[in-house]
Order: structure tokens, then sequence, then C-alpha cells
């Protein structure tokens, strides 16, 4: 869960808004929604070597992402929202974030003119470091080669770094995206490195959850990655940091004549409290079963007491760790 974290120092919205003199830097550029092993991986090595030079690391990342104007993706769904995303990077040693929104102007901006009057004016990198597939300006001419070519003779060390993979797969966000939206949530939960986060907001709902026996709370997305319809093991924490295990229903509720909006409702275990109104995040540890109409209330009741014990046999749940035999990285592009 996202916690334990300490501030940022910096966070610019916009390559515009970079202030005269932020740089030298070592930094990296990409996407990064989803922030998962591999982006980790990446991110890690900018952090570490920040700090031998004793530089601020930077990210500079783009939210909504490039395929949102593109229309790209067989998921479209953003794995994080920009709060996650800038608590995840709080947690890894970031010392800025550029948020930038990919627009009609970004995407007109020549590769030579991103990189001259973005990148080489506005933050001075010592070292820029991308991934495998990384593609920037115009047409997605731009490449680390590009990059090399026009920022090494300076002195910048471009360093393009090989996919990384788990268990041979490729870790990438479209993958994660696919098992998240599959229902498939702890092969997504092993790629992200931590539990997949629905944040939202407690809204009130009609209390039919109370009146069975099983309050809920009525959790409305903000995140648009939602799991599929299912049942799942979870974990609910507050804004102050409160965190409470519980069960989460994802879907329409077949029994009660189906829902036109998924809901993600969440019955906490051993707690009670008035929490409508809070913006909360919902990690998702497991799936139980897949969302299904029952004959009555009383059939109903009695399923759900058999999950809630499936649950409860498995807490407490920690983060996914994964084994670093399991890692291996591509060689670095040439």
């Amino acid at each position: 869960m996202l916690r334990g974290i300490t501030p940022l120092v910096q966070i610019i919205r916009g390559y515009k808004a970079i202030p005269e003199g932020l740089g030298p830097v070592v930094m990296t550029i990409g996407t990064y929604d989803g922030l998962h092993l591999g982006h980790r991986a990446i991110i890690k090595r900018v952090v570490t070597h920040a700090r031998r030079e004793g530089l601020p690391a930077l990210v500079y990342s783009f939210f909504p992402p490039p395929w949102r104007l593109l229309g790209r993706g067989t998921f479209p769904f953003l794995i994080l929202t920009l709060e996650d995303k800038i608590e995840l990077l709080k947690g890894m040693g970031v010392d800025i974030l550029v948020t930038e929104e990919f627009t009609e102007e970004l995407r007109a901006l020549s590769p030579g003119d991103f990189t001259t009057d973005v990148l080489h004016r506005r933050l001075d990198p010592k070292e820029i470091h991308v991934g495998y597939d990384f593609r920037f300006g115009r047409g997605r001419a731009g490449d680390w080669r590009f990059l090399d070519a026009q920022l090494g003779p300076g002195g910048t060390s471009v360093r393009p770094h090989g996919a990384v993979r788990l268990d041979g797969e490729i870790i990438g966000c479209s993958g994660i995206r696919e098992h998240v939206c599959e229902g498939r949530i702890e092969v997504a939960n092993d790629l992200l490195g931590r539990h997949h986060v629905v944040r939202g907001t407690v809204a009130h709902g009609d209390k039919r959850g109370r009146t069975i026996g099983f309050p809920t709370a009525n959790v409305e997305p903000s995140t648009e990655l939602v799991p599929k319809a299912g049942v799942y093991g979870v974990q609910l924490t507050r804004a102050g940091g409160e965190i409470v295990a519980g069960i989460a229903n994802v879907g329409v509720r077949p029994t009660f004549g189906g829902d036109l909006k998924k809901r993600v409702e969440v019955h906490l275990f051993d707690w009670d409290g008035d929490i409508y109104g809070e913006e909360v995040q919902v990690s998702f540890a497991f799936r139980v079963r897949d969302e299904r109409r029952f004959e009555g209330i009383e059939a109903l009741k009695a399923q759900i007491r058999r999950d809630v014990d499936t649950v409860r046999a498995r807490t407490p749940w920690p983060e996914p760790v994964v084994d670093d035999t399991r890692l291996t990285w591509d060689p670095k592009p040439r």
C-alpha cells in the first residue's frame, strides 16, 4: 500500500513551467503509467546515480499518456491516478516530477525541438535513462540513438535499458491492464510489485448490505482500471493511514436486478464507523470467485458467509514480494 512516504522536493506541471537553472539532473523520461517492476528498476538506477553525482533525480512523465490522445490500446484504462503516481514516486526517492499532459501541441514538436528546447535548455541532463521501447517527437521519430547523437557530444550520458521480464514475460502496462480486466489480479500484482489499488470516494448507497448483515462501503472509483466483476480479498486504506482488511464485490449486483454502473462495495472486517465522503484506497490482494446471480437473499447471505470465511483465513496478506531469481533483464539496446 502507498504509505511511509517522504515529500517530493518539486512537482512541475508541464515543461513550460520548468524554472531556469533547474539542472543539471539525472533523469528518465517516459509514460510511467503503472510504475511496475520494470519501471521501478529504471527509476532505482536514476535515483542511485543521482545520489552518487549529488544531483536531483528527475522523472519526466506524461499524464494522461500519449496513447490516450492517439487512441491506442486494447484496454484503454490508466492504471494509476495522478495522486497515486505521485505517492509512489515519493516512496522511490524521486526529487522532481515533471508531469506533462500530452497535447496536440506537444505531439507536433519534432524530436530535435523537444531535445533542444525541453531537455537541453530546461533540464541540462547529465544522464538520461530510457526504456527499450522509448520513442518521442512528431511521428515518434526520436529514440535513444537520436538523444545520444544530439546530447552526447555535450556531455550527456544516454542510457537505454532492456526490457525487464518476470518468469520470461516482459513486464509492461498493456499486459497488466489485461490481467486486471480479466480478473488475474495476483498475476498483475506480481508484475506491479504491489497490490493493484483503486482510489475512490465512499458514497451513500442503498444500504442493502446492512439489511442482510454485511454493511459495505460503496466506493465510487476515480481509478480507471477496475478489476473484472467478482469477489476479492482487499484492504481499505483511509486518508489518515488506517488500514482495514475486508472483502469486496465488484460488479452490478445481479441478484438485486443489476445496476447500469459497475460498483466497488467493500465489507470491512471487525470495523464500524462513518467514512462517507472520505477518499480511500482499495488494494486488491486476490480473487475469490466470479460475481453471479442467486435465487434469493438467503442463498446470497450463505455464499457471502463462505466468502468472508475464505478471505479471513488468508489475512493478513503482505505486499507481493518477487524473488529476484524470477527477474531478468534483456540486453541493452544497440
